[in-house]
């Protein structure tokens, strides 16, 4: 089945269950309706960025501030 032209084609996939978890569990979500990045880092910190490669900048640079914790 092929889509109609310049429909958008979507996969008709199931809410996820479960998010992973973990030291090495990074996500970038986008706030609606703006063009602003909100980066979360597996400790709970959180960062926003317009600028996608400054965002994963400071998430892969954020861990190294978890030495005291115990973190990667």
């Amino acid at each position: 089945m092929s889509a109609v032209s310049g429909s958008p084609v979507r996969a008709e996939l199931p809410a996820p269950n479960e998010m992973l978890g973990g030291p090495s569990v990074f996500r970038i979500v986008w706030k609606l309706d703006t063009d602003v990045l909100v980066g979360y880092c597996w400790c709970g910190a959180a960062h926003e960025d317009v600028d996608p490669i400054a965002m994963w900048d400071w998430l892969l640079a954020h861990p190294d501030t978890h030495a005291d914790t115990g973190g990667a």
